[in-house]
């Protein structure tokens, strides 16, 4: 039989693993999205996507293209061209804010994405120099991020960078949240519809595959289809999600779109910072950068020490 000590501190310990959160968040090394201060040159807004097991989602979701390093990855390619940026994180969730034990601190939805969007909409991008706005999604994440920029077509999108974006579980993990929120959408469709069905140049495109007309340029990075030894981000020999369709736009052509099929990295894999799907997408953005500085130039908008 066991002794009272051992029960004792089996107790213990299993009180101490229920109160340890599954996922601990870090916050991003750039500067954070600050609305009370002067606009950046660069703003990005990042979405994470569906947490893995054993978590349950939509409860558990986390901003982890933040916390583990993902949102630096893209946000020092544009610092290190002279640029100035702020980037914020948000979890899959409809919710502006919300919580979990299993989550190290409170989360931010897409509730929060879209106000503090619509704020930078209605002050920063008005000024004289407003700022190149830049969406970073990964697997439902991606899937926000479009609806987010097909209910605001008035407002540029410099860049649309998405890992992945998968539809899979949409209605059934949002569809309850989504409904709480009850008329806050007004008459802009309901992110309910964010994996609705277009005709698109005679064939069927869902609306997370559709770069709407705002947004000028869109990286398009899709995980591995063939069994393959994972690259140094890790991941699984077999992928067990991935996305097939490639990104359109609404005359059915490409312009403005590249893709990058990763060949040794799974779904959750080309969300690291370390992925083959970073490193595509960094290398990009680079020279995505350099055009930027070449318009600026020709617009004589370069400010003092850059």
């Amino acid at each position: 039989m066991w002794s009272r000590l051992t029960v004792l501190l089996l107790t213990l310990l299993l009180g101490l693993v229920a109160c340890t959160p599954l996922y601990v968040v870090h916050p991003a090394r750039t500067p954070a999205l600050n609305l009370q201060g002067p606009p950046p040159d660069v703003v990005i807004f990042s979405m994470s996507g569906r947490c893995g097991p054993p978590c349950l989602a939509p409860r558990d979701n986390w901003d982890y293209l933040g916390s583990r390093g993902t949102l630096d990855r893209l946000a020092d390619v544009f610092t290190a061209a002279g640029y100035r940026v702020q980037v914020s994180g948000y979890a899959s969730n409809a919710a502006a804010t919300f919580s979990s034990e299993y989550i190290g601190g409170p989360q931010r939805g897409y509730e929060a994405l879209r106000s503090d969007f619509a704020r930078v909409a209605q002050t920063w991008m008005k000024a004289a120099r407003p700022p190149r706005l830049v969406l970073l999604g990964h697997s439902q994440g991606s899937v926000w991020l479009h609806h987010l920029a097909r209910v605001h077509p008035y407002v540029p999108v410099a860049l649309q960078v998405d890992l992945d974006g998968i539809c899979v579980a949409w209605k059934s993990d949002f569809g309850e949240g989504i409904r709480e929120l009850g008329s806050v959408y007004g008459d802009e469709p309901s992110p309910l519809q964010a994996c609705d069905a277009f005709t698109v140049a005679g064939r069927t495109v869902g609306a997370k595959d559709i770069v709407w007309p705002n947004v000028a340029l869109d990286l398009e990075v899709q995980s591995k289809r063939l069994p393959a030894r994972p690259g140094v981000s890790g991941g699984w020999p077999v992928n067990y999600l991935f996305e097939v369709t490639p990104n359109v736009r609404l005359d059915g052509t490409r312009t403005g779109i590249e893709r990058f099929i990763s060949s040794r990295e799974d779904h959750s894999a080309i969300s690291f910072p370390n992925s083959d799907a970073l490193a595509w997408v960094a290398g990009k953005a680079a020279a995505i950068a350099q055009q930027w500085q070449a318009e600026d130039a020709r617009l004589d908008r370069i400010k003092p020490g850059r």
